[in-house]
């Protein structure tokens, strides 16, 4: 049997279901660029699980895991996700490839950043398309999440950007919110527009030291170096009062 599973943002977060079931796993892998633990120390999952896993890189699960899965005809093999088990299409492309080897699989979710936004006084049901927001680098400058965020800005709906991560380069970088905001402005400046938008930065978020930081600001001001991480960002869109209200109060 094939699992795979979300172990949310930081080890105490990992359901019972995903904790039994990676205890009876014969091997265990973790996909770890996609994202990382807002808290806590890969060692501590270990200790959770009481067996020591593989760490794969891109490269590792789109390539080298294979063999791992077709393994999973005999034996029971697991690939942990951080934060919940499907967000990234890479990890659905395992499942596709687990069906067509003829491979039993089972998916466990986790908690995400997606599990976060209520949090900030928003209404989850006033969210539109989710988009990521993806580094600029020499002849790779995409501008089609900044699009995306003005057809959620025509209807009011917020924004839930995710930030881009480069944890399979060097030095290993992963986007602040104030990066982003830095880029979407790049991107208006670019087309001639006047980018008049709202922000809520979620720092760290399920870590004790998270913070939710409303306004553009506020955001620049509280962003430095060796700040918590990962980190998404939210465009506000059209905001009742009781959003209003939250955001003025809670944060």
């Amino acid at each position: 049997m094939f699992y795979l599973i979300g172990i949310g943002l930081k080890p105490k977060q990992m359901t019972l279901e995903a904790l039994e079931t990676l205890k009876g796993c014969d091997q265990v892998f973790l996909e770890g660029y996609t994202s990382e633990y807002a808290q806590g120390l890969l060692k501590e999952l270990e200790a959770m699980i009481c067996k020591k896993f593989k760490l794969l890189g891109r490269e590792g699960v789109e390539q080298e895991f294979e063999s791992a899965l077709l393994s999973a005809k005999k034996n029971n093999i697991a690939l942990m996700i951080f934060g919940n088990a499907l967000t990234a299409t890479t990890h659905l492309q395992v499942l596709l490839d687990a069906k067509e080897n003829g491979i039993k699989y089972k998916v466990i979710p986790g908690i995400s950043i997606t599990n976060t936004i209520a949090e900030t006084g928003l209404d989850e049901y006033k969210f539109g398309r989710i988009v990521t927001l993806c580094y600029h680098t020499t002849n790779f400058e995409p501008d089609s999440f900044y699009e995306q965020i003005k057809e959620n800005q025509k209807i009011g709906l917020h924004t839930l950007a995710l930030l881009d991560i480069k944890k399979d380069e060097e030095p290993q970088r992963m986007m602040n919110c104030r990066e982003a905001i830095n880029l979407l402005e790049k991107i208006a400046n670019k087309k001639g527009e006047e980018m008049n938008w709202q922000f809520v930065g979620l720092i760290g978020m399920s870590s004790e030291k998270q913070k939710i930081l409303v306004g553009k600001e506020a955001i620049f001001e509280a962003i430095e170096v060796d700040e918590l991480f990962p980190q998404s960002l939210i465009v506000l869109g059209k905001t009742n009062e009781k959003e209003k209200e939250a955001l003025e109060k809670l944060h």
